[in-house]
């Protein structure tokens, strides 16, 4: 049998742990998950943000005008990628620092509070 005369660790495969190799190659994959969770929580706000002056400005609620559909598909985009941050941010949670935790699952969690909150006020 022979003998193995190496003075480093034993080598290991990537699939054998979890534990991130040396050489940073972890921190890199984090670094760019963070920031990619970042930018589609930032486009839900700004695609909520974007509906809001657009159903304002088209009129109210009984008038039939493109206005209020262009409001919808900004909501229901930023909706889309609301829900497309948190479950980004859910996958990677342990991963992820707290406050791109928070800023991934905030546009998702407002928006069910004011789902509810109108559900509460037309029950009533």
């Amino acid at each position: 049998m022979p003998v193995s005369r190496s003075c480093g660790p034993p080598a290991r495969s990537v699939a054998d742990s979890k534990v991130p190799l040396p050489g940073g190659t972890g921190a890199g994959l984090t670094v760019r998950l963070a920031r990619r969770v970042r930018n589609v929580a930032i486009w839900a706000i700004a695609f909520f943000v974007a509906s809001v002056p657009v159903a304002l400005v088209s009129g109210g609620p009984g008038e039939g005008s493109g206005g209020n559909l262009l409001a919808m598909l900004c909501w229901l985009a930023g909706f889309a990628a609301a829900v497309w941050a948190f479950v980004l941010a859910f996958r990677h949670w342990d991963e992820l620092p707290l406050g791109t935790r928070w800023l991934a699952s905030s546009p998702l969690l407002v928006v069910l509070f004011l789902i509810a909150l109108s559900m509460l006020v037309t029950a009533i």
